[in-house]
């Protein structure tokens, strides 16, 4: 279904609020999580830092909201024109293009898996949609053109500022992260055979706000780095064990 298509049937269609899907938490983080029809929705309590390559709102920027959006295998008009089909559909759903986040993916968004951890008041949360049948290791011969649908999407929010430096070593932990949840899981190279590392149409976004203590590093001798790596490692392996149950 393209963009235009569901404009009249979004307005009727109930949220689904995110903790009816994943484990309640206790406490509550200050980012709201919900989804709404194919759309996994993360608001953000302000303009937040954002660090992503996502193909709307991706670089260095800041966003109010993240988005990760289930698109139906064969729809054009995403594929075509990501960008546009994203800035599209962030109007229908009531939010500005200029302060959003958006990636993509062919998992029915109700798999998402999402984990939270926290040490005092520092909180972290992760959230991840996972298909593999565009599994790669890193290296590979390019399959530009060959691909099939399948990919790991990735959104990681931190409760307090991280430095640019931060931002980009943050990155890095969710990267690792999923490396070692694919090869914790067995998932092979759909070229090679030997050990994946992710595919070839992954996404990983991460946003933190950009006033208060600030973080200057979040390497793994950190705590912020332990949390970090924590989360996302919990909501990559949980998404990687409900991919079979979807894909067959």
């Amino acid at each position: 279904m393209g963009v235009g298509t569901q404009k009249a049937s979004l307005a009727n269609k109930p949220r689904v609020a995110l903790d009816s899907i994943v484990q309640h938490e206790r406490t509550s983080p200050p980012w709201q999580c919900w989804i709404e029809q194919r759309s996994l929705i993360i608001r953000l309590p302000q303009i937040w830092q954002v660090l992503s390559w996502a193909p709307l709102g991706g670089g260095s920027g800041r966003a109010r909201v993240i988005v990760n959006h289930q698109v139906r295998i064969g729809d054009r008009a995403a594929t075509e024109d990501p960008g546009r089909y994203l800035a599209a559909l962030m109007s229908m759903l009531g939010f500005k293009a200029v302060s959003a986040v958006a990636m993509m993916t062919g998992v029915p968004i109700r798999k998402v898996s999402r984990a939270t951890v926290r040490r005092g008041d520092l909180v972290v949360a992760a959230w991840c949609t996972a298909g593999c049948s565009n599994a790669l290791r890193i290296g590979d011969t390019a399959t530009a053109g060959k691909t099939e649908p399948g990919t790991i999407n990735i959104v990681a929010a931190v409760n307090q500022a991280l430095s640019p430096a931060a931002m980009a070593e943050a990155l890095a932990m969710v990267t690792e992260a999923r490396v070692a949840a694919m090869q914790d899981a067995g998932v092979a190279s759909t070229r090679t055979q030997r050990p994946a590392t992710g595919t070839g149409t992954d996404c990983i976004a991460i946003a933190s706000p950009m006033r208060g203590r600030v973080h200057t590093y979040c390497g793994k001798h950190t705590l912020i780095g332990e949390l970090i790596g924590r989360a996302a490692i919990r909501s990559c392996t949980n998404a990687l064990r409900r991919w079979p149950s979807w894909a067959s």
